[in-house]
């Protein structure tokens, strides 16, 4: 390959030619490729790049990269190998991602200036890994470099003709320095193509800065013509953007029949927050009647307990945990908070779940259910603290022993701790 085509870094390309060119044969082979072996041939790239005492490696990855995709240009034989070579470059942009995070100042300014150029000499090619690792790069990068990368881009890149790819960076980088028209203006000439998961990182950067107003306005740009008001990737922006401004009482209900279909405690933080004390107690009401039926499901299990413990709802995380817990040896931490939380509020309050849970153990009739049985035992007896409940508690214990007098392996396991 002509050494013309890297002028800046000619020497070093001299250098890396035989691994370029060894590294290339690696990924077009005719064999069965995994991500396996893929894996191994960009560590073999990258062990070529390390070697020591090397100055700026990010710089030789940079142009690894470049000699590789060159390659492709030349052999014509990108698509062809699509997968591999796209696994090659996330892998060595990664790498160049994790270098430049530490660099000095001017080495990163140099960088950011050597991969612009890049992005323009290929602003036209729609398989160009470049503005993949920009925008990967945008997202960590300090504030102060956002408005200098955007103007040169603005100066040098024909947001009609160039690549989708590199539309969607450009408008993510223009959205970063606060030109959302121009990023909005972009997104729209991609046109009713666009998908929602294109847009998802623009969503969540006006989320983190509040601009829900500016949220809607897009919406109703960019998605118009949807139909069925689902949002795909962006629906949880979508939602949250209609919890905080002001929609119809439908809408409302909407987003919270769309919460029901796939529950989660944080979410129901974000799209309450807005909402009064109050107003909160109303909506868990309606709620949590809807979650009890859906204890089957793992997650929406999780976020009831979550939300009993939030809002301290202990009476009724007590009716939970006598009617639905089967199985105590394994609590999961969610209950084994919600189980400390009714302990502090209440001891009284905790008994029944504790003795509950002691008969469900030994019922299960096996050594290592009665371990935890009576360690539930003890704890039990720290909640009877009064002389009368000591009495209470004893009558229990004798009560407990006349039951399964002839369960050995648990009169053993009282023995052990005392009763």
């Amino acid at each position: 390959m002509n050494s013309s085509l890297f002028q800046e870094e000619s020497e070093l390309y001299l250098e890396l030619e035989k691994d370029i060119t060894h590294t290339y044969q690696l990924l077009t082979s005719s064999r069965y490729v995994n991500n396996r072996n893929l894996e191994l041939v960009c560590n073999d790239a990258k062990n070529r790049v390390n070697k020591p005492n090397r100055d700026e490696p990010w710089v030789a990855l940079l142009v690894y990269m470049r000699g590789i995709y060159t390659y492709t240009l030349l052999k014509g034989n990108y698509q062809e190998f699509e997968r591999r070579f796209s696994y090659f470059f996330q892998s060595l942009s990664h790498d160049i991602l994790d270098l430049v995070r530490n660099i000095e100042p001017s080495q990163y300014r140099q960088f950011i200036n050597k991969l612009l150029n890049l992005v323009i000499e290929n602003q036209q090619r729609q398989l160009a890994p470049w503005p993949s690792l920009l925008l990967q790069l945008v997202q960590q990068m300090p504030t102060e470099h956002i408005d200098a990368a955007y103007s040169r881009l603005t100066k040098k890149i024909d947001t009609v003709t160039c690549s989708r790819e590199l539309a969607l960076t450009y408008s993510y980088l223009a959205l970063l320095a606060g030109k959302e028209m121009t990023a909005l203006t972009v997104l729209q000439q991609i046109g009713n193509s666009l998908k929602e998961v294109e847009a998802t990182l623009h969503f969540q950067l006006l989320k983190e800065r509040g601009r829900w107003r500016t949220m809607k306005q897009w919406v109703h740009t960019l998605y118009a013509k949807k139909k069925n008001s689902h949002y795909g990737s962006l629906q949880k922006y979508v939602d949250e953007m209609n919890s905080v401004l002001p929609v119809s009482s439908k809408e409302q209900e909407l987003i919270w029949e769309r919460w029901l279909l796939s529950p989660n405690f944080e979410r129901f933080q974000t799209y309450s927050k807005h909402l009064s004390l109050e107003q909160q107690e109303d909506l868990l009401d309606r709620l949590l009647p809807e979650l009890e039926q859906r204890l089957h499901q793992l997650e929406a299990a999780k976020t009831y307990e979550k939300l009993l413990l939030h809002y301290k709802k202990y009476e009724v995380a007590v009716r939970y945990l006598l009617k639905h817990e089967r199985d105590p040896l394994r609590l999961r931490e969610e209950k084994v908070q919600l189980l400390q939380a009714i302990q502090s509020h209440d001891i009284a309050l905790a008994r029944p779940v504790y003795h509950q849970f002691i008969v469900r153990l030994v019922e299960k009739k096996s050594r290592i259910y009665y371990e935890q049985a009576a360690s539930y035992l003890k704890e039990l007896q720290s909640l009877y603290v009064e002389e009368e409940d000591q009495i209470l508690f004893a009558s229990y214990v004798k009560r407990l022993k006349k039951m399964y007098r002839t369960y050995r392996a648990f009169v053993e396991e009282m023995k052990r701790i005392g009763l």
